[in-house]
């Protein structure tokens, strides 16, 4: 299979094999009725000096750099390549910019905890656990603690930047099934080719 189309700032959706950690983010996933096929999130970022792109992903280590070259040329990754960015006013710049600044965010174990209740349908608990947490962090522009799919949702709706995405205003809940689902769903691709051959 050839690579699929990627540029900064596009979001992979990708199923990065079957672990029981794995598995279970994709059951959780299956349990409150959301496609249960990925179970990770990478951000695109820029090309090396050896023409991979390159990214960042939220990992429980923190966010860390990461080769998107296996998930773009595997058959289950979702992507939003063709989805508008618009860039009138730098907002490509300014995602740029954030994503480099997340690098060593911690990892979001108190919102790993809570969508694993939500998927159990168990009590909320998170407001006797969040003030550990804090989200987002006190200087109120980057949160203190992410995940995969939430630092690309939380990426996305900075001010500076104001591109689409699921979960808008409850960018912490986003998990890799509504990347999936909302770039599956969106289909830019087909309306793109819908509008071309019918020009």
């Amino acid at each position: 299979m050839s690579n699929m189309a990627a540029g900064p700032g596009d979001v992979l959706a990708v199923w990065t094999g079957n672990s029981l950690v794995q598995n279970l983010i994709r059951a959780g996933e299956a349990l409150v009725g959301k496609p249960a096929v990925a179970n990770h999130v990478v951000i695109v970022t820029h090309q090396d000096s050896m023409g991979r792109w390159m990214g960042i992903q939220g990992q429980p280590g923190g966010v860390g750099a990461v080769d998107c070259s296996p998930y773009l040329s595997a058959s289950l990754t979702m992507s939003n390549h063709d989805q508008p960015k618009p860039n009138a006013s730098g907002q490509l710049t300014s995602f740029l910019a954030s994503a480099a600044k997340s690098l060593g965010i911690s990892y979001d174990w108190v919102g790993i905890a809570e969508d694993a209740l939500d998927a159990c349908r168990v009590e909320d608990l998170s407001t006797l656990i969040n003030p550990l947490w804090q989200w987002p962090s006190n200087h109120n522009v980057l949160p203190g603690h992410v995940v995969c799919s939430s630092l690309a949702a939380m990426l996305y709706d900075l001010p500076s930047v104001g591109w689409a995405h699921p979960d808008l205003g409850a960018e912490r809940e986003c998990e890799p099934a509504d990347w999936w689902q909302w770039s599956q769903a969106k289909a830019w691709t087909r309306s793109t080719t819908f509008s071309s051959a019918h020009a």
